[in-house]
């Protein structure tokens, strides 16, 4: 009986270390798979990386309110000129306003994609706490 018991004790010994290995093995895998992701601001503190968001939500809220009240309910204007030159001059004004109005727009969605790309590095970084969990997640995903 002891035979039989030291053949099963040594299979299991050999199934373990097989799994360590590959454990192992998909551990370094998957280190290299997150490391190769682009996260612009993995190197921040999590502090720095809260008062960037508030700065930057603040900033948004600013310039939605300054856009929204820039264009409630407002259209641009044309007058209309006789003259070719007058007509020219207006096309040009009401092209002027017509791109402030954009450029407006344009800065708040660029600040509202940094505060969505600040916050998918919180819940990255909250996926991975605590620590165990990233470790847990990179030996078992294949």
């Amino acid at each position: 009986m002891a035979g039989g018991s030291d053949v099963r004790v040594g299979q299991t010994l050999i199934l373990l270390a097989i799994l360590c290995a590959a454990g192992g093995w998909n551990y370094h895998r998957n280190a290299s798979i997150d490391a190769a992701v682009p996260r612009p601001y993995r190197g921040y503190s999590d502090e720095e990386l809260h008062q960037l968001i508030s700065a930057y939500q603040g900033e948004v809220e600013v310039q939605m309110a300054r856009y929204r009240k820039s264009t409630a309910g407002k259209k641009v204007a044309v007058q209309d000129g006789g003259l070719l030159e007058e007509k020219i001059g207006e096309f040009e004004r009401v092209q002027r306003a017509s791109q402030r109005r954009r450029e407006r727009a344009y800065q708040v969605t660029d600040n509202q994609i940094l505060v969505e790309q600040l916050a998918a590095e919180q819940v990255t970084r909250e996926l991975n706490r605590p620590i165990y969990k990233m470790i847990f997640r990179r030996v078992t995903t294949f």
